[in-house]
């Protein structure tokens, strides 16, 4: 006995011209349009953050090298200030340039802002209080709770930045190991 198959069409055993608008077909492509036109957009926001954080970069810059008319130690400490939320504003333009090309937030660039942060309002408060102490014999002043406050939020940030590098560490060799 012969068999009798059916026709098989060039593309494929199971392409039919009814399949080609097939409901669900339809909403999966505009679905998928939808999606790349929302990532593209995004991409553009992203860009758009990133172009404001570097020309608020170059303006405190500016700012800063305008402002420093003389060598007080107001107008230094106001240097130091300034050149250190650039850097916190580059550690931002580099977190959305890394999106852009990941396409995920490295969450160790946030603790390492927020270290950076701590640590410059640190500066600001003991070079304050250096220069303009009133009250140097209170240890228990305003500036020094928020000094302290202040160092215990960056060995939070440090512990915090530790466990993170480790767990990755710890991750990425079990992964080795199951491949």
């Amino acid at each position: 006995m012969t068999e009798i198959t059916p026709p098989v069409s060039p593309s494929g055993p199971h392409d039919h011209p009814h399949d080609m608008h097939d409901p669900k077909d339809m909403h999966k492509n505009f679905v998928l349009k939808l999606r790349n036109v929302l990532l593209r957009l995004d991409d553009y926001i992203h860009l758009f953050v990133a172009f404001f954080l570097m020309t608020g970069a170059i303006v405190v810059l500016l700012h800063s090298a305008v402002s420093l008319t003389n060598l007080s130690i107001d107008s230094v400490l106001g240097l130091i200030n300034d050149m250190l939320f650039v850097v916190i504003i580059l550690e931002l333009l580099w977190i959305m340039l890394s999106y852009l090309s990941r396409r995920r937030f490295p969450i160790a660039s946030f603790i390492i802002i927020g270290i950076i942060s701590s640590i410059r309002r640190i500066l600001l408060i003991e070079a304050q209080s250096s220069f303009h102490s009133k009250s140097a014999n209170n240890i228990f002043s305003h500036q020094t709770i928020d000094l302290l406050l202040y160092v215990l939020v960056v060995l939070i940030l440090v512990f915090s930045y530790y466990l993170l590098v480790r767990t990755s560490t710890i991750n990425d060799a079990e992964s080795r190991q199951r491949d």
